[in-house]
């Protein structure tokens, strides 16, 4: 829980995970107290990578085998469970990430003519955390890599956040800082529309990575932009609107690979910040673009004979492929009056079979195949591609502009990825101005480095947000006397004891979804007794639930999210003895306190999200 993560971190470690790129930066206490600005990133990647702060989220996982071939299940300390095979995650399992994951694995799959002679020992995985956005989403969920080999998804997701914390600590290391783990916080990011289930899947992955439960934070990645904007030099603030003023809401939009995740907040007079509606978002960002652009590919093929041909092209032919186009899309202008053309790279069995003339493409002006490469003209991806893409992040925004909490808003700030591009940053801007004349659409500097660098900043002080809106409604399972004007029939039940009629499962609210909460400060205290003489524990079940007056436990929004069970030593014979109940959030999380209050002993919950 928030509560107890370690404060005043000597170190602040961020590790971004994102759908198409992921990074770290760190920042030592010292310097955050002389320049915040100060925050540091890695570029080196490995040979032939681009010197950038992040690198691809993919990972490449080797499988050791014994003599006879088998995986080795011989270590009695095991580790994380690959595929029903349990593996020690520091000795059985090797694993490389990002663009030197894609060097390797292309090496390996070039030496096969068929690249699932390299399955059982090798799996290569790209795109994984897109499948924490399902709505179907659960915690065995598998994921298949380039081949079609199944893994659990929390273990990939664990190897990776390891290899990347490693990889971190080992740059530290190279840079002479000194790290002293006990006293280091590592900030990871999510998106801030994910399920109350998928943060709590990267809080265990995290720990099962080799994170200390009290050195892990969550970071919503909207919200650490937002961090970033507060931090930034008062002339750029001043250009950008005035971003950051005292008084003024404003609106992230964190455009990545894989969605457009929105926070509204409003700076408040002490310069802290206040959440003034819930996030929203949609699975909409760049990879749309690129999965837009292969059925271009696609559709601009005569007949049906390039299916045949594009499945003979190995899964590092079309990665390549991809990358060359993910690479090149973010530099097309919002406005092309010559027509420019892009040239991909294509896959080699499909390139040979153009030669060839074995495989056509359609007339058009938009396609051709020219010098071995296909040719797209930068129309096609501007207005095709790009603009419907943008319509939803567009219909997105506007929900949120519409809000009655949202009057006022005077600035939108695009950040991510995907805000790199001029083709977006135009689309957005006007389809803002068509509705919303007076907002004004702005972007950083380094709208890419935005969420890395919020992150940072916000491990240093989590609690910058002053309120946040509760996602859910949240309370406490009781029984009360049965009242027959109020309770249902069906909950009915005689007490032991006294013969009496009670209510069971009667749901009693003390945070109401929609409400405002001010982060580490208490919830109103509630008091709760045993419903029996000589009740040696009191059990306190946490519910949640999506609705905003839920009645009982057991109606079809309700679940289960945590227990409190309190010790009552020494009863009395009577059911006076009182329990003090009270919740509390963190920086994105929330706790649950139980005190006993003859004994002052404190009991606080741990939350369990797996009703999915």
């Amino acid at each position: 829980m928030e509560l107890s993560i370690i404060k005043g971190p000597k170190l602040v470690a961020a590790l971004d995970i994102g759908s198409t790129y992921s990074g770290y930066a760190w920042q030592e206490r010292a310097e955050f107290e002389v320049n915040r600005s100060e925050i540091h990133f890695n570029t080196n990647w490995g040979a032939g990578a681009l010197q950038l702060h992040k690198t691809t989220t993919c990972i490449l996982i080797e499988c050791q085998k014994n003599e006879e071939g088998a995986i080795d299940q011989t270590q009695e300390n095991l580790g994380v469970s690959l595929g029903g095979i349990n593996l020690n995650i520091n000795d059985e399992v090797k694993t490389k990430i990002g663009h030197e994951a894609e060097r390797v694995y292309g090496g390996l799959a070039r030496k096969k003519q068929d690249p699932h002679e390299l399955s059982g020992q090798y799996y290569f995985f790209k795109r994984f955390k897109l499948l924490l956005y399902n709505e179907g989403f659960h915690r065995e969920q598998l994921v298949e890599d380039q081949i079609g080999q199944q893994l659990p998804l929390f273990d990939v997701m664990t190897l990776f956040i390891k290899a990347l914390k490693d990889h971190c600590l080992k740059k530290l290391k190279t840079n002479g800082v000194n790290v002293e783990l006990n006293k280091t916080l590592f900030v990871v990011t999510v998106p801030a529309i994910w399920s109350d289930e998928a943060k709590k899947f990267m809080r265990d992955a995290a720990v099962e990575a080799g994170i200390g439960k009290r050195n892990v934070l969550l970071a919503l990645e909207p919200e650490a932009a937002a961090v970033y904007c507060l931090h930034l030099p008062e002339g750029q603030r001043r250009e950008m609107n005035d971003l950051g003023m005292k008084g003024q809401k404003f609106l992230v939009a964190d455009l990545g690979g894989g969605t457009a995740d929105l926070s509204a907040v409003e700076v408040e007079e002490t310069g802290l910040l206040k959440e003034i509606c819930p996030p929203l978002g949609d699975p909409v960002g760049g990879q749309k673009i690129n999965e837009a652009f292969l059925q271009v590919c696609h559709d601009n093929f005569e007949g049906d004979g390039w299916k045949e041909t594009f499945s003979k092209a190995t899964p590092v032919e079309m990665l390549k492929m991809e990358a060359d186009f993910e690479r090149k899309k973010l530099t097309i202008g919002s406005e092309d009056p010559e027509g420019q053309m892009i040239e991909v790279e294509v896959p080699a069995p499909v390139r040979n079979k153009l030669e060839d003339k074995t495989i056509r493409l359609k007339e058009n002006n938009y396609l051709s195949f020219e010098d071995n490469e296909l040719m797209f003209n930068s129309a096609l991806v501007r207005d095709n591609l790009f603009r419907e893409t943008c319509k939803v992040v567009y219909t997105t925004i506007g929900k949120v502009l519409n809000r009655e909490e949202a009057q006022g808003l005077k600035t939108v700030v695009l950040v991510g990825g995907f805000a790199e591009s001029p083709i977006v940053i135009e689309n957005i801007r006007q389809m803002i101005a068509n509705d919303f004349s007076e907002i004004k659409v702005v972007v950083p500097s380094s709208p890419f480095k935005a969420v890395l660098k919020g992150a940072v900043l916000f491990g240093q002080d989590p609690m910058i947000f002053r309120s946040r809106i509760s996602r859910a409604t949240f309370g406490i399972k009781i029984s009360k006397i049965f009242d027959p004007k109020v309770h249902n029939d069906s909950k009915k039940f005689k007490h032991k004891e006294t013969g009496k009629d009670w209510c069971e499962k009667i749901f009693d609210v003390h945070v109401r979804k929609g409400q405002s909460v001010v982060l580490d400060s208490k919830q109103p205290v509630k008091m709760y007794v045993p419903v029996y003489k000589n009740q040696r524990q009191l059990g306190l079940p946490i519910y949640s639930s999506s609705s905003l007056n839920p009645k009982y436990t057991d109606d079809n929004d309700c679940y289960q999210i945590g227990n409190i069970t309190v010790d009552l030593p020494d009863p009395t014979g009577d059911t006076d003895r009182e329990v003090k109940v009270t919740m509390i959030y963190g920086g994105t999380e929330l706790s649950v306190i139980a005190t006993d209050k003859t004994s002052g002993k404190e009991y606080n919950a741990e939350m369990n999200f797996n009703h999915l």
